[in-house]
C-alpha cells in the first residue's frame, strides 16, 4: 500500500478517487503523525503529496516538484511527469504567507518548496524503515504574499472553513483581488495535482 500524506481533504480526495490511500492532516501535525504511524505497518511507501508554497523564485503556480532528488520514486515519477523538476522541501508548522518570510526561509535552507506535511511524513517513514518521497504542486509563488482569508481557510479535518473565509473578507474587503489571484493559482496547483495522482497510481503498490 502507498500511504499518502496530504494537507487538505480536497487533495486527499484526488488520490482516493484513483483507489489510493490518503490522509488529510488539516494543519494538525500531531494527528497527522498519529494517523501515519497507525497505518505505516501496512505501507510499502510513504508519499507526501499536495500543494506547496514556492521558495525558489523560478517556480510558477502549477509547477510540479518531486523529491528528494536521489529517491528512485521521485525519478520514476519524473519519467511519467517530464514537465516536473526535482527539488527539496522544508517543513513549517504553519503556512508561510509573506514573500519576505519565503525569501528568508529559502536563504536559510536552500529548499525548493515549503509545506506542512512532508517533514512529518519523512520522519514516520524513517521510523518504519520505509521509502519516502514527495510530489508537490505550487499554489503560491515565492514572490507572492497570501491574503488573510487564505490563512484561515483550513479546518482541522482538512476541509475548507468557508465561514471563516467569508468573515475575513467581510472584515477586510480590500484583500479580495489578492484572494482571487490566490484562488486562480490554487486552481492551477490542483489541476497539476491530478496529473501527479495519475502518475502515482502507476507506482507498484
Amino acid at each position: 500500500m502507498i500511504l499518502i500524506a496530504c494537507g487538505l481533504r480536497a487533495e486527499a480526495a484526488i488520490f482516493e478517487r484513483l483507489g489510493l490511500t490518503a490522509i488529510a492532516g488539516g494543519g494538525d501535525p500531531a494527528r497527522l503523525e498519529n494517523d501515519l504511524r497507525a497505518r505505516a505497518g501496512r505501507a510499502s511507501l510513504i508519499l507526501s503529496a499536495g500543494v506547496a508554497g514556492a521558495l525558489d523564485p523560478a517556480l510558477d503556480a502549477g509547477a510540479i516538484v518531486l523529491g528528494p532528488p536521489e529517491s528512485p520514486i521521485a525519478q520514476y515519477l519524473r519519467e511519467a511527469l517530464p514537465e516536473a523538476r526535482l527539488g527539496t522541501v522544508t517543513g513549517a508548522p504553519a503556512i508561510v504567507a509573506e514573500a519576505g518570510a519565503k525569501a528568508a526561509l529559502h536563504a536559510a535552507t536552500r529548499a525548493t518548496i515549503v509545506d506542512m506535511e512532508s517533514h512529518i511524513a519523512a520522519r514516520i517513514a524513517r521510523e518504519a524503515g520505509l521509502p519516502f518521497a514527495f510530489a508537490r504542486t505550487i499554489s503560491d509563488r515565492a514572490d507572492e504574499s497570501l491574503p488573510p482569508a487564505a490563512l484561515v481557510g483550513m479546518r482541522p479535518d482538512g476541509k475548507v472553513a468557508l465561514g471563516r473565509v467569508l468573515a475575513s473578507i467581510a472584515a477586510r474587503p480590500g484583500q479580495l483581488p489578492a484572494l482571487l489571484r490566490t484562488a486562480k493559482s490554487a486552481g492551477a496547483a490542483f489541476k497539476a495535482l491530478e496529473q501527479v495522482a495519475a502518475a502515482v497510481a502507476t507506482l507498484p503498490a
